[in-house]
């Protein structure tokens, strides 16, 4: 604290000085006959009595008079020849007009005082030099402590703010910092909060990830491995049926890398989301042929329920993704009917897929878009999945601008509804 006081002290002392010579100099140099003139008018008053009581008389008579004079003027009073000062042409000209001439900076008046030679010279008395020291002294003075009272509720927040990021950089990442309202820098700790709150998420979520991986992986590498054990010791005539296992676990092991690939893209921001104008029908007849044949062999029926929506603006190959993903658990779960539908809700877009299927229960409806989150043995491994592909499914309509949910269908399944906003 004691650093930042002193350089802001500094700074706000040297800056009110430059002021107050600025202001000095340009009275002084850059508007001297304003001053002048002030100055003059100031002691026309004084002047003109003076003068009035010492032009009657001459001689003796005026040096006695001013002597008598000066004990009742503060201002040092002298009489003097016209000679001795080396008039210029201007002063003489003030002169012969009866004005005052200024000179010294502004603390000598000299006057006429019968159109003589003889002139009156009034000093004002010396300014104390102590006065000022103390004067400034006190401003000083002044300055700091206006400056302390200011900056120390600045410095005891700050300092607050250094602590909690020392602690989140010591690897506690539920540190936040608590402001009053009244605090100039609130807005920083907010958003200090924000960050951490963000930070702290996607670490927790990298965990999750990273220990559900090596979980997701193992079983497709144990059976890999049993599979090669099994293709040593096998009869050469049922190596194509094993051969034909192990194309099936590293099929499952591709698709499980390549939906942690796209998810992890989207989760970190490493995508650009750069959106096209497509038309709509087209976009969805396409993605529901592309899953046609996986709900024939299921005996699951898939209709396009309503396309209200001529052109959408989206990520074509990442909300592709992420519909295809919604028809595959609806055909999954699905007992006879899949239908979906892509309308325009306010300022953007639903697409709404509905199933007939046991649904999701209301407990479950916010774990089911975590990552290798499944919730009864009716939505497990047997049933196909790994678990990501309702996580993408958020990931794709977050970048988006949208949000996905799930709700009961008319049937008594389960209806997904991913929104996302309407490109500006």
């Amino acid at each position: 604290m004691l650093r930042l006081f002193l350089r802001l002290y500094l700074i706000l002392a040297l800056g009110l000085a430059g002021a107050i010579w600025a202001v000095n100099y340009t009275f002084s140099e850059l508007l001297p006959d304003a001053n002048e003139t002030y100055n003059r008018e100031a002691m026309r008053g004084p002047g003109y009595s003076l003068v009035n009581q010492l032009s009657p008389v001459t001689g003796a008579a005026r040096e006695q008079r001013l002597a008598e004079l000066q004990q009742h003027y503060g201002m040092r009073l002298r009489l003097l020849q016209a000679d001795e000062l080396g008039l210029s042409e201007r002063e003489r000209q003030l002169l012969a007009e009866n004005k005052l001439v200024v000179r010294g900076d502004f603390s000598e008046f000299i006057a006429n005082l019968d159109g003589g030679p003889q002139l009156l010279s009034i000093r004002l008395p010396e300014e104390p030099k102590w006065l000022y020291f103390w004067a400034y002294a006190f401003l000083g003075a002044s300055l700091a402590l206006v400056l302390y009272f200011w900056v120390r509720p600045h410095w005891r927040d700050l300092e607050l703010i250094r602590l909690a990021a020392q602690r989140f950089g010591n690897n506690d990442l539920g540190s936040r910092i608590r402001l009053p309202r009244r605090s100039n820098v609130r807005d920083l700790a907010q958003h200090f909060n924000q960050m951490a709150s963000r930070i702290e998420g996607l670490i927790a979520n990298q965990r999750e990830l990273t220990n559900a991986v090596s979980h997701e992986l193992r079983t497709p590498i144990a059976r890999l491995s049993f599979e090669l054990d099994q293709l040593k010791q096998s009869d050469p005539r049922q190596n194509r049926e094993l051969i034909a296992d192990m194309y099936a676990d590293l099929g499952e092991l591709e698709e499980m890398v390549s939906e942690l690939l796209t998810y992890a893209s989207l989760e970190h921001g490493a995508t650009v989301i750069n959106r096209e104008s497509i038309q709509a029908r087209n976009w969805l007849d396409s993605v529901v042929g592309s899953v046609a044949l996986e709900a024939e062999a299921a005996g699951v029926q898939m209709a396009i329920r309503a396309c209200e929506v001529e052109y959408i603006s989206i990520e074509p190959r990442f909300m592709a993704r992420a519909v295809i993903n919604l028809l595959r658990n609806a055909i999954r779960y699905a007992e006879r009917r899949v239908e979906v539908s892509l309308v325009q809700v306010g300022q953007g877009y639903e697409v709404q897929v509905n199933d007939d299927g046991p649904g999701v229960p209301v407990e479950g409806r916010a774990k089911i878009f975590e990552p290798f989150s499944r919730l009864d043995a009716s939505r497990d491994r047997r049933t196909g999945g790994f678990g990501l592909g309702l996580a993408l499914v958020r990931r794709v309509s977050q970048s988006h601008g949208g949000q996905v949910e799930v709700t009961d269908s008319q049937w008594g399944g389960a209806s997904f509804r991913m929104t996302w906003a309407q490109l500006e």
